[in-house]
């Protein structure tokens, strides 16, 4: 009975997390998005993150990326890097996408500013050429140099498992 009470438990906890994680490709709906292929996981340092921008205004010819660090300062610009479009759509509008790759070295809760810059509009200067603005963030986390994720998953279920036995001992 409690073994089924506890599995019902994590079940019900899992589809809660699941539903209140935000999806920014969502934001697609306004015309403008940005997202990340880590977007809502953990990241490794040194692993290679790609952020996404998408827009379904025709006007957009250029995005500059701003990737900040996890204390908000800058920590790369990739400027006017240019809209492209593989026959996607969204309600019947095609898809404009622009990307740019860093690798986070940082860790942290990083955050990724994404400028969507419409015709003759510099992210530097004519600020009111900029169209719009979106962010997302992604979080990089330590790695166990040492034992790796397998070794600190191994130590976690042997001492379960000591724990348990000694448990099992006190109540004989």
């Amino acid at each position: 009975m409690k073994a089924t009470f506890t599995v019902l438990t994590l079940v019900l906890l899992c589809l809660f997390i699941a539903s209140v994680s935000a999806n920014s490709w969502s934001a697609i709906n306004s015309g403008y998005a940005v997202t990340t292929d880590y977007q809502g996981k953990e990241v490794l340092p040194g692993t290679l993150v790609t952020a996404t921008a998408g827009t379904t205004d025709t006007d957009v010819t250029h995005v500059t990326f701003i990737w900040k660090y996890p204390n908000e300062t800058v920590a790369y610009i990739d400027p006017d890097v240019p809209v492209w479009f593989n026959g996607t759509e969204w309600k019947g509008k095609i898809i404009y996408y622009a990307q740019s790759q860093h690798i986070p070295d940082v860790i942290g809760d990083w955050g990724i500013q994404a400028f969507f810059i419409g015709e003759g509009g510099t992210p530097k200067a004519g600020i009111e050429d900029v169209i719009m603005i979106r962010a997302t963030s992604f979080n990089v986390i330590p790695d166990l140099p040492i034992v790796g994720t397998a070794g600190a998953l191994t130590a976690m279920l042997l001492g379960l498992g000591l724990f348990l036995k000694k448990r099992k001992g006190i109540n004989q």
